[in-house]
């Protein structure tokens, strides 16, 4: 049985089918159905999933597959980033269990929650991070923190199933108000942002341009702006850009 409203599970550049088929295993038994790729190694549909996906065929046939992460979460509300490493961004981290909570809080509320989850070998760089507004982690031996794939989404499931189910269903105590704005809005206006400062000579050099967009866009990716406030930004841009007469 599912649970609704619910998060999105995204992998992004997932390398091996089998780990696909096992997430969305994991993402079943805890109710969980939504679930999107960014970038599969090896294609989809991976006939290598549906082996290991133990009839999960539900979600597996629900796929979404997207060539950006951009394009993955722009309906989504609020992002949350998985990592067992520290980062220098300045994203908060928060204890899984926790952070699971804001998740079925913000879901029950009508919110799209996108919860990112990154390749096998690496996990997610510091350019999807700057993207999240929050970071997740997972509460494992420190000495030991490694878990695979499908571990990191059960985890995530079963902690998020509980507060769902704490929650009893009451989405009208949960709204939130105002709803934030999605992060394709959002990304409209931060392109826009970054090239009116390219524009104005803001980065001084191109090497030192990158590092820059990515603490520009993690430092309004931790807001919550609502769609109003958006357009308001949109506005303030406008006239910084007008030209005096």
């Amino acid at each position: 049985m599912s649970i609704n409203p619910q998060p999105v599970i995204i992998l992004v550049e997932p390398q091996m089918g089998e780990n696909i088929g096992m997430c969305a295993r994991a993402m079943l038994n805890c109710g969980l159905r939504q679930l999107r790729l960014v970038r599969p190694r090896d294609g989809w549909p991976n006939p290598a999933a549906v082996a290991t996906a133990a009839d999960a065929d539900s979600v597996l046939e629900a796929v979404e597959v997207f060539g950006t992460l951009e394009d993955a979460i722009a309906d989504c509300h609020h992002v949350v980033a998985t990592s067992a490493r520290d980062r220098s961004l300045g994203v908060p981290v928060v204890a899984s269990g926790e952070a699971s909570a804001r998740v079925a809080t913000w879901s029950a509320g009508g919110s799209r929650v996108a919860v990112i989850f990154g390749p096998e070998a690496s996990g997610l760089d510091n350019t999807v991070i700057a993207r999240a507004g929050m970071l997740m982690r997972f509460e494992t031996n420190p000495e030991f923190s490694s878990l695979n794939l499908s571990q990191c989404v059960l985890l995530f499931g079963w902690e998020w199933k509980g507060a769902a189910a704490r929650l009893g269903g009451k989405e009208s105590d949960c709204a939130e108000s105002p709803a934030p704005a999605s992060r394709g809005d959002f990304d409209q206006f931060l392109d826009r942002l970054e090239g009116a400062l390219e524009e104005r000579g803001f980065f001084l050099t191109r090497d030192l341009k990158p590092t820059t967009v990515k603490i520009l866009r993690s430092l309004f990716s931790r807001t919550s702006a609502s769609e109003k406030e958006v357009k308001l930004l949109h506005g303030v841009l406008t006239a910084l850009l007008r030209e005096r007469p």
